[in-house]
């Protein structure tokens, strides 16, 4: 009996460790499609209430719902052509980062998005979009 509770236990953990994984992955693709159909509603999903911007034309600490309308404005005035990720990783300060290019017409925007664990969501902490 004490055996089947071992088991019980450790698959339990096991499951726990994929799933939350799974959840960092998933909010990564998550992003990368709102980033190639430049949703900024979709993409506002991920931010965290608060959160580094930083744009050609703008580099601050805003709210969620300024940085969504930040967002609706730059995807207004630079509709996507293409993005694609070029780079991912983690850290064990449960942060996930995504590098990326972001195509607009004749721009190009190497793209920086950080996302940290906030409770048991991914959530973006710093955005970056640097036109190369």
């Amino acid at each position: 009996m004490r055996f089947l509770l071992y088991i019980f236990i450790i698959q339990a953990g096991m499951l726990y460790g994929i799933s939350s994984g799974l959840s960092a992955q998933d909010a990564a693709e998550m992003v990368n499609t709102a980033l190639k159909s430049g949703n900024a509603v979709k993409l506002s999903d991920h931010f965290n209430s608060s959160l580094d911007i930083s744009l050609p034309d703008t580099d601050q600490t805003m709210s969620k719902s300024h940085a969504t309308q930040v967002m609706k404005n730059f995807f207004k005035n630079n509709p996507p052509k293409s993005y694609t990720v070029n780079h991912t990783g983690s850290s064990r300060e449960a942060t996930k980062y995504i590098i990326g290019t972001y195509i607009s017409g004749s721009k190009s925007y190497k793209t920086y998005v950080l996302l940290k664990k906030t409770g048991e969501k991914y959530l973006i902490v710093q955005l970056q979009f640097e036109q190369e």
